[in-house]
């Protein structure tokens, strides 16, 4: 994949310390997340903006069933919801049949394209090691680390930055161009919004994604640089992190987070690898002194 020329030269993961990042290190693995399970409810659930008239949304509805679940079934449920619309007079032209017609295929589009989208997994990452809200919600209250991957020559398919700006709108109009006359430019747009578009409250996150055809974990498409470690991170932790590296090809920087003299800000220092690799671990003060008579 082509350079990116806005794409920052490094990429971080905030994470706890506990199997999965030990898997993630050790196996040089990554695993590209189920966007059902986001903690952001907004996230990957776009709203569907009916923005034509009633027949083009039958067609765009019609050709989403066909697509999902064949042309007899979707008959079936297009003779369905026009059914239920005559509860309030005919869906062709009496107002209150309209809006209840038109409000049950918007969300059977809705959740027609949600079925389609979240087939996908989602890779994230963030553009900086020091945001203290990062450290905090994702990295166990900086018990935990953040990885550094250079993203120089990096795998990904579909790697772009988050959208802080755009609505999380998709507009039936947009489906119409892509699902019955196949525009490629209508599809990218569909995909940036449900998969790369966020409010604007999260953007301290400064988060970049990659967007897959499935969940799970693979091969990570970036190589590892650096290992930082939270001030609350526990030395043994620091220390076996440290040594598991110890025979890696490739040159690892460990660093030690620590505040600011403001005490508001943070900064890292080096991580003496050598000195950690010829000492190992750091011997408990309690059981020196249980030792002693």
């Amino acid at each position: 994949m082509g350079k990116d020329p806005k794409l920052p030269k490094k990429l971080y993961k905030y994470r706890k310390f506990n199997t999965s990042t030990l898997r993630l290190l050790c196996q040089a693995e990554m695993y590209y997340a189920d966007p059902e399970v986001f903690n952001d409810p907004l996230d990957c659930r776009p709203v569907i903006r009916v923005d034509t008239d009633v027949p083009t949304l039958e067609k765009v509805c019609y050709r989403m069933l066909v697509l999902a679940r064949g042309k007899e079934k979707a008959l079936a449920s297009m003779e369905n919801y026009r059914y239920l619309s005559t509860e309030y007079g005919d869906f062709r032209k009496d107002e209150p049949a309209i809006d209840c017609y038109t409000q049950d295929l918007r969300q059977e589009v809705k959740l027609l394209l949600y079925q389609d989208m979240r087939k996908s997994g989602v890779l994230s990452f963030a553009a900086r090691w020091d945001c203290p809200l990062m450290w905090s919600h994702y990295a166990d209250q900086h018990r935990g680390l953040c990885i550094e991957y250079d993203s120089a020559k990096h795998k990904c398919e579909h790697l772009s930055k988050v959208d802080y700006t755009t609505s999380g709108n998709i507009t039936v109009s947009s489906l119409f161009e892509w699902k019955l006359r196949g525009s490629a430019e209508a599809e990218r747009t569909i995909r940036h919004v449900f998969f790369y578009a966020k409010a604007k409250e999260w953007r301290y996150e400064r988060e970049w994604r990659d967007v897959a055809k499935s969940s799970g974990p693979v091969d990570a498409p970036l190589t590892i640089s650096a290992v930082h470690f939270g001030l609350r991170c526990d030395y043994p932790v620091l220390t076996s992190v440290v040594k598991l590296f110890s025979n890696y090809s490739a040159k690892i920087r460990f660093f030690e987070v620590y505040r600011k003299d403001d005490g508001l800000r943070l900064k890292r220092r080096s991580v003496d690898a050598d000195e950690i690799e010829a000492c190992g671990l750091r011997t408990s003060r309690r059981w020196d002194f249980d030792a002693v008579d």
